[in-house]
Order: C-alpha cells, then sequence, then structure tokens
C-alpha cells in the first residue's frame, strides 16, 4: 500500500508529476545504488556523484564541470562523507561496506600500525578532505600532496569515530572500537577548553583554529557518550547549552559558535549567523536536554524567510521552498521543501535538510505536543514536507542532489539570488553547493528512512548517529584491526 505521507503530497504541491520511491524498501535500494556505484579512490567515496544533472540554459554561468573537472586534486573524497556512509551501512546490515571504508580511515590514523600508538593512543588525525589516490587501495597517513582540505576538523574525526563505535557495537569488534577511543582521547588532549564555556576547539594541528563550534560540540557530546566518557560528555553538552540564547541576534537559537582569535576564544561574534546544524544536531544530540530550549529553537528553525528590498533572503528561519526548474521528467517542476544551510544562506541544502528532519521526529517523539506547534501548520507537517520532498529526490535523480538550484560558481559569485539559476544554495558562509549528485545527502536520508520512512511507521531511534546503539560497544582494548591493516597495506604495495 502506498505510505500515509503520500496521501498528502498533493495537498502540499510536491509531486506536480515527479516521481517519488514508493516505499521504504524501494527507497533504501535506490539509497543502495547510488552509493555502491559511487567512484572510490583508496577506499573513500567520492563526494559528488557522476551522474550530470546539468546546471541549466544561460549559458557560461550554468556550465557545470564534471564532478573532477578541474583535475584529481580538486575531486573531494570527504571524511565525514565516508563517515556518514559506513554509519549508513551498519544501520543497513551492510557492515561489509562499511568495513571497506573503515579500514582505509585506520592506515590514515595509524599510517605506522600499532607503532603509531605511542602510549595512551594515535597523534594522527583526519584530514578533512583528500584528493584522488591512484592506485592506492588505502590511505598512508597525512600525505600532503594528496589532500584536498589538510585541516584536520575536530566534527570530521568525531564522525569517524562515531562510525567506528557503531561498526564496532553491531559487530562486536573490539578493536574498531579502541580508534574510536583513541580519536576522541587525541580530541581531547589537543583541543579541551577550561574556562566557564567549556567543549572542545574546533581545528586541531598542524594548523590549530582556535573556534568552538556548536555542532562539533554536539558530535563531540554523542560520541562521549557512546563510548562512556563522561567528562568528555559534560564538557561538549555544557559548551551546547551555553550556546542556546548566546548570540545577541538571535536569542532563540543556538548560536553557531565562538570565535578563533586566541584560544578558547569565548566571544560570539555580532552578526554572525545562525547554522543549520549548529541547532538541529543538537537537537536531535540531546545536547541541551532543555524542553523550552529544544521547542523555541524549533519554533525559529522553521519559520520561512522572507526577502528585502534588494531580493536578498532575511535572516529569520530556515525553512525554504525551492521550485526544480530543471527537472525534465515532466511539463511541471516540482516545488520542494527543507531548510537553507544558515539564516544568511539561500537555497535548500538537502544533506541539512535529512538530518533536520530525524531532529524534528526525534524532538516530536520526546516531548510530544509541547513540540507540534513550534511550526506553522504543525511540526508534523513540515516533517512529513521534508521527507516527501527527499523521496521524490531519490525518485527523480537516483540520489539526493546537495541542491536543485542551477548555475555554477560564477554565477554565484554574482550573488544574485534572484535569478532562475542562482549557482546552488548559497550557505551564507562563503561557499555554495551546487547542483551534484552528494554522497552525504544521499546516506543522510537513508538513515531518514530507517529512522521513519513514513508516518504511520514507528520511530527507529537505533538509526540515529547519535544514539547508543542497542548492543554495547566493546570496551576491551583490542589493536587486531591495527595490525591487520598495516599487513594488509605491506602486501599490496
Amino acid at each position: 500500500p502506498p505510505p500515509a505521507d503520500v496521501g498528502a503530497a498533493a495537498t502540499l504541491g510536491l509531486l506536480d508529476g515527479a516521481p517519488m520511491c514508493p516505499n521504504k524498501e524501494a527507497c533504501l535500494r535506490i539509497v543502495d545504488a547510488m552509493l555502491d556505484l559511487q567512484p572510490r579512490s583508496a577506499g573513500l567515496l567520492q563526494e559528488r556523484g557522476e551522474k550530470a544533472l546539468g546546471g541549466g540554459p544561460c549559458g557560461e554561468l550554468c556550465e557545470l564541470p564534471q564532478p573532477c573537472g578541474r583535475g584529481p586534486d580538486e575531486c573531494r573524497h570527504d571524511t565525514y562523507e565516508n563517515a556518514v556512509a559506513a554509519i549508513y551501512y551498519v544501520k543497513r546490515g551492510r557492515r561489509a561496506e562499511a568495513k571497506k571504508i573503515l579500514d582505509s580511515l585506520i592506515r590514515g590514523l595509524y599510517p605506522r600500525g600499532i607503532q603509531s600508538r605511542e602510549g595512551a593512543g594515535n597523534f594522527t588525525l583526519l584530514a578533512a578532505s583528500y584528493g584522488s589516490m591512484g592506485a592506492k587501495t588505502t590511505l598512508s597517513g597525512r600525505e600532503e600532496d594528496l589532500l584536498v582540505d589538510g585541516n584536520v576538523d575536530s566534527g570530521a574525526n568525531a564522525w569517524a569515530a562515531l562510525a567506528f563505535a557503531h561498526y564496532a557495537a553491531a559487530a562486536q569488534e573490539p578493536c574498531y572500537a579502541t580508534v574510536a577511543r583513541d580519536i576522541l582521547g587525541s580530541i581531547r588532549r589537543q583541543a579541551t577548553c577550561d574556562d566557564e564555556l567549556g567543549g572542545f576547539m574546533g581545528r586541531l594541528s598542524p594548523d590549530p583554529g582556535f573556534f568552538r563550534s556548536t555542532e562539533q560540540n554536539a558530535d563531540i557530546f554523542a560520541l562521549a557518550r557512546m563510548l562512556g566518557d563522561a567528562e568528555a560528555e559534560r564538557q561538549a553538552g555544557g559548551f551546547v547549552r551555553a550556546m542556546y540564547g548566546r548570540s545577541e541576534d538571535y536569542r532563540e537559537s543556538f548560536a553557531t559558535g565562538t570565535s578563533g582569535a586566541a584560544r578558547c576564544d569565548r566571544r560570539v561574534p555580532s552578526g554572525a549567523p545562525v547554522a543549520t546544524d549548529a541547532n538541529f544536531l543538537s537537537l536531535l544530540a540531546d545536547a541541551d536536554p532543555d524542553k523550552d530550549h529544544a521547542v523555541r529553537a524549533l519554533k525559529f528553525a522553521l519559520l520561512t524567510h522572507g526577502l528585502d528590498g534588494r531580493g536578498r533572503p532575511t535572516t529569520e528561519g530556515l525553512w525554504a521552498r525551492d521550485v526544480d526548474h530543471l527537472w525534465g521528467g515532466g511539463s511541471a517542476k516540482p516545488t520542494l521543501a527543507g531548510t537553507r544551510f544558515s539564516t544568511r544562506g539561500h537555497g535548500v541544502q538537502w544533506e541539512v535538510t535529512a538530518s533536520a528532519a530525524m531532529a524534528m521526529l526525534h524532538v516530536s517523539s520526546r516531548h510530544g505536543e509541547a513540540s507540534e506547534n513550534a511550526a506553522a501548520g504543525g511540526l508534523r507537517s513540515k516533517i512529513r514536507e521534508a521527507r516527501l520532498s527527499l523521496r521524490t529526490l531519490l525518485g527523480m535523480y537516483g540520489g539526493v542532489p546537495a541542491s536543485v538550484l542551477g548555475g555554477n560558481y560564477q554565477a554565484w559569485e554574482a550573488g544574485k539570488v534572484d535569478r532562475p539559476f542562482p549557482g546552488g544554495s548559497d550557505t551564507g558562509l562563503g561557499w555554495p553547493y551546487l547542483r551534484y549528485l552528494d554522497a552525504s545527502a544521499t546516506a543522510w536520508t537513508g538513515l531518514l528512512l530507517l529512522y521513519q520512512a513514513d508516518e504511520k511507521d514507528a520511530i527507529d531511534e537505533e538509526a540515529n548517529p547519535f544514539a547508543r546503539p542497542s548492543l554495547p560497544v566493546p570496551g576491551s582494548e583490542d589493536t587486531s584491526c591495527l595490525r591487520a591493516a598495516a599487513a594488509a597495506a605491506a602486501a599490496a604495495a
């Protein structure tokens, strides 16, 4: 039978002749296929899909290069995206696929195998993004010429550790839990702040950044809770709670984080935008248990922004709707609903929409009727809109793009958001997401559908990447996977 959500699609104006995957399993098979067929390098998934979606008919401002059109050095294989994909594979019951990703990450973390564990843990963490690595089958530590983005972010490494912990619990393989604890230990050693805000700084050596990110601390909070590290959990959770109402411009939301002029800078920049993930991921992780904060943050986030006198988006609210003008499967063009990337952004960004939809479901299940009135028309209506939009994108494109808006980077630089093809979805933080299929947007959509594919289904908290898995994370010290990864790399060489 058709899902209950589909009955509301016509009312929402979402379908307009566009296909939608008809049920949970059909949708998940599309997610599986997209991730399985994604190009890989050294075992890591490429960020962008190869399928051309097109940037529109506006000449040179709409011409999108191939996903790796600037050459292999610019072909991203992100740590965060691969961590989310690995968690999806674990929750989907496809642990062998998750293990391939994690075993490559092990070689990046422990380039000298067991010898890399100098005392209490490893001292090499993962870069944000790696380029194409030719014939390499795994990472090999920090090779500068292979890095697209060499920054070592606390959040990306926390996500990798979450993936290791989820796999360790599902497979009951303690070595992968050892890796997760090593990552958390390295973050604690380098990034702990002992002031009244607490938390952890956002960027680690070799090029440290002194800012503290709300979203990254929500990641670390969930990781520490999963691993039973009460002190790290207290530190990260305390910072997230301190960020509620901290921005003088947005008193009913979580500030994005602090400045970074000095170590453990405690100042929140005046006029800084609110990031979508700072709010929704904090709620998904339960990093701030205050129900009033959760409801008020949702109420602010789910406002639909308007346009100012210059045609620029206003800064109130994060909810948005985009028309996919480039859908070629029919005369009607579907209207799709979700969240923009920040209060300064323009256009729906689909990765944060999928995680936001899961967070909305989580808050609804925890706080019931108190949260239902957080959105005009009811919270459930916003959840339905986002989930239908994501399932429609799966049916339309065989995966989820980062944005449905046309135009290229040069169009985005022109800053004309009122054009039909503005250059993708503007984050408001200094870069856009363009119209390419996206690995993390697709993996997050898969996790959302495992969590709840239709409103008549029960919520499965096991699919929440921030939740403790139902099986315990093994606690025993084990380094067998480090030795195995080193032996496999030696054999390949």
